[in-house]
């Protein structure tokens, strides 16, 4: 005889693709006529961006293009000079197949790039970045609840666990033109970054608010014949609807805004006061969302009439989803013996890596940031130094929790202070944001099945005298006799399922 359970879902995020692969840089670089020649090399910059990324016909392609910027020092004025030049890439990832409802991932690092000079205006460039792709699809696995009322003794209980109830993702295209009127006028771009921070968030019925505030940070030349640099720090506001099936005014959100791609123009107005400069960024908006969800498990099933087999399946999800940010401070001290600093020219951090490990309760975010320094000599000549910095913190958030997932971290600020001629002491503003969650592992019954030709053996005796030792558990106890739980109870005249001292039992049998 088998009983009748009803089947019943929980959605959670599952990594449909999780993969990295590694992409080859090699160009020739000959330096068009308006450029000077290179009399030494400072930087050589290999910046990968993504411009799509597309499921199709069981397979992901991400395509883009990778960004060799060279920072040197000219043979005629010895200044700080700057060039650049693309080369296309495009990756293609299999997929088993093209899930209904997933977002995807993708994230760059450099992994290496050689610049060799073949002669003042050539260049071999080899290079690498790793391009990892993941796509996180809405999966679903079932618990399941007894549906009769019969002979079958249920023991079941309740547990929270996090819904996906939202799955989303949008590209979208950020044009700003940017006024460089109260600083001196940009006459060539040396370098420049773009980031992205969420500001605000608001979920409503099947809508997500966005804002959010895009920062654009340039050194450019501001004088040809001198060198004379200058720093630009342009910050401005974006709001966005985003269409997202599911979500609610009560959602926990998990949202990620990336920078997909960016590209800075000077443009030439006539009209404009002062330098006028195009802003074009592409953005990747991507979002889970998250409702509670009470599910009631059965932890064990026994009939007072046949004896019974059970089958059981493992159940794993995860409960009580939230996004922490924090703010950590990062201080070094970097000390160049061989370089007589007379001038800092920029001092920014061009990666950060870093991964979280829970050990006890804690979390510790452990990684490093590597800190680029452009500097001139007492000889009035631009140098380049490069340090790691080791990060080491434990952030002290509000609630407790088994899991953190890093979703984001970067470096909002460098500040320094020359303390000597050869000394430069660093202060690094960090910024993170965490996917914290509990585990919530369970082995429910799912199925039971009577073994008809083994009926309960009955007792002539309407009552049995059990003696119970202290701690025993009054379920235990009615399934060893094919008794009910509540009779049993009921007779006792107990109310809690573990016995608090030894004592003798009335078993009612039926």
């Amino acid at each position: 005889m088998e009983y009748n359970f009803s089947k019943h879902t929980v959605s959670y995020p599952d990594s449909f693709l999780d993969t990295v692969n590694e992409q080859i840089v090699d160009v020739d670089v000959t330096l068009p006529d308006y450029c000077p020649d290179i009399e030494k090399i400072l930087k050589c910059t290999l910046i990968p961006k993504v411009h799509t990324r597309v499921v199709l016909g069981g397979q992901l392609t991400i395509d883009g293009v990778s960004l060799v910027r060279i920072l040197y020092c000219d043979s005629i004025r010895h200044n700080i000079r700057s060039f650049t030049q693309t080369v296309p890439f495009s990756a293609n990832f299999s997929l088993k197949s093209t899930p209904e409802q997933y977002i995807v991932l993708c994230d760059t690092k450099c992994e290496y790039i050689n610049c060799r000079a073949l002669s003042p205006r050539k260049l071999v460039i080899h290079g690498a970045f790793s391009l990892s792709a993941k796509v996180v699809s809405k999966e679903q696995t079932g618990f399941y609840s007894f549906d009769e009322e019969c002979d079958l003794q249920v023991k079941s209980r309740d547990i929270t666990v996090s819904d996906l109830c939202a799955i989303c993702q949008e590209q979208f295209s950020v044009n700003e033109d940017i006024t460089v009127s109260n600083k001196p006028p940009v006459e060539s771009l040396l370098s420049y970054s773009v980031s992205a921070v969420i500001t605000d968030l608001k979920s409503i019925h099947n809508k997500v608010m966005l804002n959010a505030e895009i920062t654009l940070k340039a050194m450019y030349i501001a004088d040809i014949d001198s060198g004379e640099t200058e720093h630009l720090n342009y910050v401005f506001p974006i709001n966005r609807v985003i269409d997202c099936d599911g979500v609610t005014d009560e959602t926990v959100s998990v949202p990620l805004l990336e920078v997909m791609s960016y590209d800075l123009h000077l443009k030439n107005d006539q009209m404009s006061d002062g330098t006028l400069l195009l802003l074009d960024v592409k953005l990747c908006f991507s979002e889970m969302g998250f409702l509670p969800k009470t599910l009631s498990l059965i932890d064990d099933a026994y009939s007072t009439v046949y004896i019974t087999e059970h089958k059981r399946e493992m159940l794993k999800c995860e409960s009580h989803h939230s996004c922490e940010s924090f703010t950590h401070i990062l201080k070094s001290t970097v000390k160049l013996d061989s370089v007589e600093i007379s001038k800092v020219l920029d001092v920014y951090c061009e990666s950060v890596n870093a991964s979280p490990i829970v050990s006890d309760g804690v979390l510790s975010l452990n990684g490093k940031t590597s800190v680029c320094m452009l500097l001139k000599d007492k000889d009035n000549v631009p140098v380049y130094v490069e340090r790691s910095v080791e990060i080491d913190c434990k952030p002290q958030l509000n609630r407790t929790f088994d899991h953190a997932q890093l979703c984001n971290c970067f470096v909002n600020s460098v500040s320094y202070r020359l303390s000597d001629a050869s000394t430069l002491e660093l202060r690094i503003e960090l910024k993170a944001t965490m996917l914290l969650s509990d585990s919530v592992i369970a082995n429910p019954v799912i199925e039971v099945m009577t073994l008809e030709e083994k009926p309960v053996a009955c007792d002539d005796c309407s009552l049995i005298l059990y003696f119970a030792d202290k701690g025993e558990d009054t379920w235990d106890i009615a399934k060893m006799y094919r008794t009910k739980e509540s009779l049993l109870k009921s007779e006792n005249a107990l109310e809690d399922n573990v016995l608090q001292s030894a004592q003798m039992l009335l078993v009612p049998t039926e």
